[in-house]
């Protein structure tokens, strides 16, 4: 009777653990370690500073430097290239488009001189998501 209920007690921790690994807090699909969630308010908070910028783009991620460029590509793209600050030797560049319809997308990536390792801003289901990546998956040669 002991060994039954070892096994069954057994059986269920083991069941328990799988359940738990399953739940996911994260968005699914990014087969990423390390993402930051970014609101789309922050993100629109960059177009809108002035040439120094200090945001807070998420908890733990905070981003300070100088807008270098900015530039209209007609009504509906706005491309920045901010240098980093915060990150010293970053910079990060990011575009803004409003389609027909007015729904506003953004396409960034934040790059690093002599890193190997860069963030590329990555859109999931109406969610913004800095993940890391290899510099060389975002720079074209």
């Amino acid at each position: 009777m002991k060994t039954l209920k070892t096994i069954l007690t057994g059986f269920t921790l083991i069941l328990c653990q799988q359940l738990c690994a399953q739940q996911t807090d994260s968005a699914p699909d990014l087969p990423y370690s390390n993402k930051i969630e970014i609101s789309p308010d922050a993100l629109e908070k960059l177009f809108h500073s002035p040439d120094d910028v200090a945001i807070v783009l998420a908890p733990g991620f905070e981003l300070k430097g100088k807008v270098k460029n900015r530039t209209d590509h007609g009504n509906s793209v706005t491309s920045l290239l901010i240098d980093v600050a915060s990150r010293p030797g970053g910079t990060l560049s990011i575009s803004r488009y409003q389609d027909a319809g007015g729904k506003i997308y953004y396409s960034a990536h934040l790059l690093k001189l002599h890193e190997h390792e860069g963030m590329l801003l990555v859109e999931k289901d109406k969610r913004y998501y800095f993940i890391e990546t290899q510099q060389r998956f975002l720079v074209s040669e």
